[in-house]
């Protein structure tokens, strides 16, 4: 799993991208297995203008799945980033206990009739499987 960060219209400290790798680690480190990527990116919306308008944006690749993007937009960098690290944590989550609940469905563990012995046999496990 790889942590990439990307920075838009803004030049930010060497510590500010040591804070954002730290707790995209902490947020994401119990699913890294699951992960292929990480890619966040900074932007400052409004410029030296100022106001609500630092935006930090996650994507998460997860293989044979639909990328995860957050989008989460603050008034400073660390709450734009704690927020979008809380939030990707959640998602993800969510999305693996997701394909965890539908990888296996009484539909994909049928037994055929060879395996069953008698077709009487193979007639109740098809009522019991809520197939017949």
């Amino acid at each position: 799993m790889k942590i990439n960060l990307k920075v838009r219209h803004v030049s930010i400290k060497k510590g500010l991208e040591e804070y954002v790798r730290r707790r995209m680690t902490f947020a994401l480190a119990s699913r890294y297995d699951q992960t292929n990527q990480i890619d966040v990116t900074l932007s400052d919306i409004n410029g030296p203008r100022g106001g609500k308008d630092k935006r930090c944006q996650v994507r998460i690749v997860i293989a044979g799945q639909r990328d995860i993007v957050i989008d989460d937009v603050q008034q400073n960098w660390q709450e734009a980033i704690d927020s979008a690290a809380c939030r990707a944590s959640r998602t993800l989550t969510r999305r693996l206990a997701r394909i965890r609940s539908k990888g296996i469905r009484p539909k994909n563990r049928l037994l055929n009739e060879s395996q069953l012995g008698t077709a009487t046999e193979y007639d109740e496990y098809l009522s019991v499987a809520g197939e017949h």
